[in-house]
């Protein structure tokens, strides 16, 4: 049993790859209303364990208000008050803003370079209002999308471990496993098919650029998403120790996550626009923090159970 705990998630993690390739449309409309917020208020709270008090109160009042921009952005596309290519381009200008503040923040960094990155967060912004309608936002937006799949190996400790092996080289094997299944994919030439129109959003951009990756890209992409989420729900949670175990509020985040499923049962497309808010105001809060952890200046959590934990 003690060994199932421990490494049944590659076993998991082997079961949804062959799900990915059977069944890609299922298994990605599945885990999104299953998992989706969960893995969002369980990233939330890995962000503030981690991070909270290794940032000045600057860096979360300026990150806030930024996210706040892209949550209006995005509820108001919900209710049909703005287009997607304003919704886009205000997505793309809250991460601008919230990259080039934490470049503000950043100790070090020579005051000419500051007032350069100063100019840019004001002109940026309205760079890309200024470009909405092109397909260049969406393809920024889609990339990122895809990339943040990825993500857990920039948030996860340096120092904590899976077994015998440094935390961060195991996830490196793991998510090059859906590399691997898109260039086998890619390289079989598969014929087209509609089943893609039903899978990521990111995907509709992929194909309207006329880019014949779909194909192969739709169960490489499901499978990262997948394990993406086991990363957050169960691998990231462990390298926190025993502290997870004191995770506030999770009563209410299984309440609300149980009501949104709800909603994704009656109305799939107005609950999935929903939890586009809060889906992207996670995703677009690790971006700055994967910029500061790869710059050096916040060091990760002291994990003394981690080892323990994960073996």
């Amino acid at each position: 049993m003690s060994d199932w705990r421990n490494h049944g998630w590659v076993l998991v993690a082997a079961a949804l790859g062959l799900l990915a390739c059977w069944q890609p449309v299922a298994l990605y409309l599945c885990a999104l209303a299953v998992f989706g917020l969960p893995h969002v208020l369980w990233e939330m709270v890995w962000v503030r364990r981690v991070w909270a008090d290794r940032l000045p109160i600057a860096f979360w009042c300026v990150t806030g208000l930024s996210l706040l921009l892209q949550a209006c952005a995005r509820s108001l596309l919900w209710m049909g008050r703005i287009d997607a290519a304003t919704a886009a381009a205000c997505d793309a200008a809250t991460l601008a803003l919230a990259l080039l503040a934490t470049l503000l923040l950043l100790p070090g960094v020579p005051r000419g370079r500051r007032a350069v990155a100063g100019l840019l967060g004001l002109l940026l912004p309205c760079g890309l209002l200024a470009v909405a309608d092109t397909p260049y936002v969406m393809g920024l937006l889609a990339v990122l999308a895809m990339a943040h799949n990825f993500s857990p190996l920039g948030l996860m400790p340096p120092q904590a471990r899976i077994g015998p092996m440094p935390a961060r080289q195991v996830l490196g094997l793991l998510f090059a496993a859906p590399l691997l299944l898109f260039g086998t994919l890619w390289g079989l030439d598969l014929a087209p098919s509609s089943w893609a129109q039903a899978g990521p959003t990111e995907l509709l951009w992929v194909q309207g650029a006329g880019h014949g990756l779909a194909q192969a890209l739709l169960p490489a992409l499901v499978w990262a998403q997948c394990l993406h989420y086991l990363c957050v729900l169960h691998l990231m949670p462990r390298a926190m120790g025993q502290s997870w175990s004191r995770l506030p509020l999770r009563p209410l985040a299984l309440l609300l996550s149980a009501l949104l499923l709800a909603g994704f049962l009656i109305d799939y497309r107005a609950a999935r626009g929903l939890y586009a808010v809060a889906a992207g105001m996670h995703a677009w809060l690790e971006w700055p923090l994967i910029m500061l952890g790869l710059w050096g200046w916040a060091a990760a959590p002291q994990a003394a159970s981690t080892s323990k934990q994960c073996r």
